[in-house]
């Protein structure tokens, strides 16, 4: 009876390659992420390490790995033998640019790992191009470039890039939709240029492009505003007009270019101006003089609206151009 027992526990070591051990072993789902600035070298050496150094816990799941240029750091989701955990956990805190590290344990362990193998990848963030190499590259590309401006019509009107691609919107939400579109029909491997006021929306939009697979994305540091400080009194601006800016100021130049026309009269302007009937709020291109005769208004409705002749006619919306208006 003795030998029997023995047997049976034998087979059931979570040591024993066989069948009937691994169906017995039981596993913990684990997961965390450390935002670090790793270096791309470092990145490729923590790849082959994990890849070779996990296997002996008999680890399963996915660990990604990103370079500094971006976000960068390490996010992982494990299926890791409850024999191994305390191994494991102390095998990532030895990392001393990864750890310490808080763990988050899944509520139940599971008798089979929630991942069929151990797999370490490497995640490409866009790449994010100092206002110097980027004058660089446009400079050198001219209109042979795929150049997407991911801010609103009303700041692409009064100022953008050479041969950057109007996204004809009100809203960032609006410019990711169309983002898609403009996308569609490009290759994997085309260059993608972007560029916004401040670099935020850019962010967003480049992790959104690498996430669906295209592999050369790359971005203005800091936007339009950080272009401008570089191009101040040192290089030819690639960038004509002005940076619309969500103050009181309603743009700064960058140079003395004027882009666009009045709305009402057609003449030339680079006038930002948010309509006065509440109700509308557009942002519109407006000259002195007829921002007087309008009352700050976009439109005669919008105008007998803010005397309470008229009642507003449209639904409420904040970004309605004055084209739909009409």
């Amino acid at each position: 009876m003795f030998a029997i027992l023995l047997s049976n526990v034998t087979l059931i070591s979570p040591f024993r390659g066989s069948r009937i051990a691994r169906r017995c072993l039981s596993y913990k789902p684990i997961a965390f992420y450390a935002i670090k600035p790793l270096t791309a070298p470092r990145v490729q050496e923590l790849k082959s390490k994990l890849q070779a150094d996990l296997k002996q816990f008999d680890v399963k799941g996915r660990i990604y790995i990103a370079p500094e240029s971006g976000i960068g750091g390490i996010n992982c989701q494990m299926a890791v033998p409850t024999a191994h955990i305390h191994q494991v956990k102390s095998y990532f805190d030895a990392l001393h640019d990864i750890g310490p590290i808080q763990f988050n344990h899944g509520i139940l362990d599971t008798t089979q790992p929630n991942f069929s193998s151990l797999r370490v990848l490497v995640k490409r963030n866009p790449n994010h191009l100092t206002p110097e190499d980027w004058h660089k590259k446009l400079a050198s590309r001219k209109q042979d470039i795929f150049l997407l401006d991911m801010r609103n019509r009303y700041e692409f009107d009064v100022g953008h890039f050479d041969h950057a691609i109007k996204m004809n919107v009100d809203t960032f939400r609006q410019g990711m939709d169309l983002l898609d579109a403009l996308t569609s029909d490009k290759p994997k491997d085309q260059e993608i240029y972007m560029y916004c006021t401040g670099g935020i929306r850019c962010s967003v939009a480049g992790a959104y492009l690498r996430k669906k697979g295209y592999q050369h994305v790359n971005m203005l540091e800091g936007g339009v505003t950080a272009y401008g400080h570089y191009v101040k009194d040192s290089v030819p601006s690639l960038f004509k007009g002005k940076n619309f800016t969500f103050d009181g100021r309603r743009g700064e130049p960058i140079t003395d270019h004027v882009l666009t026309q009045c709305f009402h009269c057609g003449d030339q302007c680079d006038h930002i101006t948010n309509c006065a009937n509440t109700k509308c709020h557009l942002l519109f291109v407006q000259c002195p003089h007829c921002k007087s005769k309008m009352q700050h208004t976009c439109s005669s409705h919008c105008q007998d609206v803010l005397h309470g002749k008229e009642e507003y006619k449209f639904d409420y919306d904040y970004h309605r151009q004055v084209s739909e208006a009409w």
